[in-house]
């Protein structure tokens, strides 16, 4: 080969040589850019997420989308029964949702009669007193022990049984029985007629 041709050779091969190392630095900074402004790692999800997909639809499978958002690819018998299952799980809720609200009915069922029942029982361990005085403002005595509650009035919620009532003011005696045994029953209101009359004293200083 001639010292020319020579030349030439080289000179070819450097030129070739320039041009390769030209084009995989200009891939270089174009995979650099991309890699900085995010663009790679999208294009290659958007790349696997395509072969994903074709891969699937190859085999026949469809794309279906769970109850927790997660992407499945299923046969067509395996949508049919995931699709299936749905009005199940529906029925399921309502039949649920049906025994919750007969549970809830059925406790305030129960506790209204326990109210009821309640009241019925303490109503028949309980009674009233009617008291009556010819003079008002006497103060009314249950089994010999002062009250607050004063001529004429209405005593409530009186344990069943025996009591003995009596009035008194000052300036007053009994006239007649100074107390009288009263039977409360429950649920009733038992009447009591008392009557006083003004103290008075004779010449020696005797009540009267």
């Amino acid at each position: 080969m001639e010292h020319r041709e020579e030349e030439e050779l080289r000179s070819l091969v450097r030129r070739e040589l320039e041009a390769r190392d030209r084009l995989h630095s200009e891939r270089t900074d174009d995979l650099r850019a991309r890699r900085e402004s995010g663009g790679f790692f999208e294009d290659r999800r958007r790349i696997i997420e395509e072969e994903i997909e074709a891969f699937y639809r190859e085999k026949g499978y469809r794309r279906y989308e769970n109850e927790d958002g997660e992407v499945e690819w299923l046969s067509d018998e395996e949508l049919r029964d995931r699709e299936g299952q749905l009005p199940v799980d529906m029925e399921e809720l309502a039949v649920e949702q049906r025994r919750v609200r007969n549970r809830f009915v059925f406790i305030l069922l129960l506790a209204f009669c326990g109210a009821v029942l309640l009241f019925v029982l303490m109503r028949d361990r309980t009674g009233s007193l009617q008291i009556v005085c010819n003079i008002p403002g006497a103060t009314v005595h249950l089994n010999g022990s002062p009250t607050e509650f004063v001529t004429d009035c209405r005593m409530d919620h009186l344990p069943a049984g025996p009591v003995l009532v009596s009035v008194s003011k000052y300036g007053y005696l009994p006239d007649g029985p100074a107390a009288r045994r009263v039977n409360v029953s429950g649920g009733q209101t038992e009447v009591v007629v008392l009557k006083l009359k003004p103290h008075t004293m004779d010449s020696l200083g005797r009540s009267k």
